[in-house]
């Protein structure tokens, strides 16, 4: 069964995309999905686009062995030909303390929110659903949280729990009070976030290690393991190191891929598709399985830059 999760993020993806591109083709944009008729190069171009989609279908039936993650939840989806067989859980303590945790992004975006405008209604009904949920936060946390983390998490929490009272009441949010009072529980914020990273790597490792011993190992060799997210998860992310430690460090780039902005399982299933084709697609023009894994102009570009680059997001961390 797909995850409620994944169902609500994948419907507001849609709404938010048909949104846009109504917006797009009122105004005319250059980014509007229709092509006119007389636009015979555009009419083509979709043509040819849509003879590839079709091959793409494909190509996740045909293959037969994928596993696939979605960063932060701990889940393993194993698919054999295109149909969901099985998944992998993770320890039951993992989603309550990332869903007790996100207490943190709730209250910055709050705080955002109100800083940007302080005068709508709107704005202020966001301080009253966070102030209410935090102190519900507050409360459950000797009955969802594993003892060593109580004290640590409610620390972190009471902190936010106290702002959300400030600006429930309608005062005004500061600019540094939000930074301030994470500065205050940082090293307890710490103390949570290491906690999580050991019970979430070692799930991850044992659900890694289930999902290849119910592998046959001809099924492993061509196999795929996709990890979905936004991009700035993708660097030095535990879903890929855990499947690493597992798999090997060999795989990772080729069969081991982090999927960049697949934000749902079936969003990572198209993107692994295309990934499919196009390793088949570079064989088949270029003799390279890997050349279409790169920009068509890559070369081009390499002579400007000096060589084969790749922009991370932010500087290399120590």
């Amino acid at each position: 069964m797909r995850p409620t999760h994944t169902r609500q993020i994948s419907s507001r993806i849609i709404i938010g995309v048909d949104n846009l591109s109504q917006q797009q083709d009122k105004q005319g944009s250059c980014f509007a999905t229709g092509v006119p008729e007389t636009d015979r190069v555009g009419v083509l171009n979709n043509s040819f686009r849509e003879l590839y989609s079709l091959n793409r279908d494909h190509a996740v039936a045909e293959t037969p062995l994928i596993g696939l993650t979605l960063i932060g939840t701990g889940e393993i989806f194993r698919y054999e030909y295109g149909r969901l067989v099985k998944c992998y859980h993770p320890v039951s303590t993992l989603p309550k303390i990332k869903g007790l945790m996100h207490s943190v992004l709730g209250a910055h975006g709050t705080w955002r929110l109100l800083m940007r405008d302080q005068e709508k209604s709107s704005a202020q009904d966001t301080a009253a659903i966070l102030h209410k949920s935090l102190k519900e936060a507050v409360s459950r946390l000797p009955e969802e949280l594993p003892e060593e983390l109580i004290i640590p998490a409610r620390a972190v929490i009471v902190e936010l729990l106290k702002l959300s009272e400030k600006w429930n009441t309608e005062a005004s949010p500061t600019p540094d009070e939000f930074p301030a009072a994470l500065a205050r529980v940082q090293p307890f914020l710490q103390e949570v976030i290491t906690f999580t990273g050991k019970v979430a790597y070692r799930s991850l490792v044992k659900s890694f290690e289930d999902f290849v011993s119910d592998s046959d190992q001809k099924d492993l060799r061509n196999s795929f393991v996709g990890v979905c997210g936004p991009g700035q998860g993708r660097r030095d992310n535990i879903e890929i190191a855990a499947a690493m430690a597992v798999m090997g460090e060999e795989v990772a780039g080729i069969r081991l891929l982090y999927l960049e902005n697949a934000l749902t399982i079936p969003d990572g299933l198209k993107s692994l598709a295309s990934i499919i084709v196009e390793r088949d697609l570079g064989q088949a023009v270029f003799n390279d399985p890997y050349r279409m894994w790169r920009d068509l102009l890559a070369d081009e570009a390499r002579q400007h830059v000096g060589g084969s680059f790749y922009i991370q997001l932010g500087p290399t961390a120590e």
